[in-house]
């Protein structure tokens, strides 16, 4: 049994070299969330604390959500939003604490903070985006999403499928066919400290297995393209609404001014990768999967 004491939790599957000690200690505000330490490697295992608790479950990423989520279904029930947080994020119990009280307040289903300038990153729109608050966006990627319990619980079977990638590109429309809101948080930034991939072996990508192949095959599962990364509306500063489709194109320009923040021999593809982000958002629509939910029935009876 997993002791629940907060409201929120945070999961994160870690390793030797997790970074999860830092976001439950030190000088601050109170945690308002529990850490659950999901751990693949045995060094990631400490002795459980007020607040943290400790479980072994070797494996893959999203494989090992799967388990714990298998064998503690208790979780998606006491808590009202859940974190999958990656060992290798930087961050602070302030800026989680924001995190989890801005996806309340705005109503989320899923979201997740933006990244500052000096991380690693795929896509230029996860960047925290100085100009805004919050953007509403039709993809969050699978490095640090927070999920309503509700939609989390919606979310859980996708985990069973045996990608390792490529659920991330369905869960937004699944949970826009609910009626409900997916946002990147400009207004709080995290580090994501480790080159993109760099654990790719241990997710079960060798042998000539790659990224692409279960973003490919999952999107075939559910007869989608893949999402460009683009916003629909945006909060700003101010707390006005941003909706113009060239007022929010034009403040997209914002990863190339801090494209000099990248981390070393990442700057080319930072630029790169701004310059995707600023096309997109210019010229492509919030595209979103269709009958989502009825597809992910049909493929879990047809298990079953």
């Amino acid at each position: 049994m997993i002791p629940a004491r907060k409201r929120n939790l945070v999961v994160v599957r870690a390793g030797q070299d997790s970074l999860h000690r830092a976001w439950h200690a030190g000088a601050g505000p109170e945690p308002g969330f529990d850490l659950l330490v999901a751990a693949y490697d045995r060094s990631a295992m400490d002795d459980d604390r007020d607040h943290v608790t400790h479980i072994e479950i070797p494996g893959t990423k999203v494989a090992g959500w799967g388990n714990l989520f298998a064998a503690h279904p208790g979780l998606l029930e006491h808590y009202d939003a859940i974190a999958l947080i990656d060992d290798d994020i930087e961050t602070t119990i302030a800026a989680i604490n924001r995190c989890f009280d801005l996806g309340r307040d705005y109503n989320l289903a899923i979201w997740q903070p933006g990244l500052s300038a000096d991380s690693y990153i795929t896509y230029a729109a996860s960047l925290a985006n100085q100009r805004f608050d919050l953007r509403f966006v039709n993809y969050i990627e699978m490095m640090c999403p927070f999920f309503s319990a509700e939609m989390l619980k919606a979310t859980v079977p996708l985990f069973s499928l045996g990608f390792e990638s490529g659920i991330d590109l369905i869960w937004c429309s699944l949970a826009r066919e609910r009626g409900w809101d997916c946002a990147v948080i400009d207004g709080i930034a995290v580090k994501h400290t480790r080159p993109v991939g760099q654990k790719k072996q241990q997710n079960g990508f060798s042998g000539g297995r790659v990224y692409e192949d279960d973003i490919h095959a999952c999107l075939k599962l559910f007869d989608m393209t893949w999402p460009s990364w683009v916003a629909s509306h945006a909060i700003d500063k101010g707390g006005g609404t941003v909706s113009s489709k060239i007022a929010l194109t034009m403040r997209a320009i914002s990863p190339f001014m801090t494209w000099h923040r990248s981390p070393k021999g990442a700057r080319a593809s930072r630029l790169k990768a701004a310059s995707i982000h600023f096309r997109h958002q210019m010229m492509r629509p919030s595209y979103y999967g269709t009958q989502v939910d009825e597809k992910m029935q049909k493929i879990f009876c047809k298990d079953v």
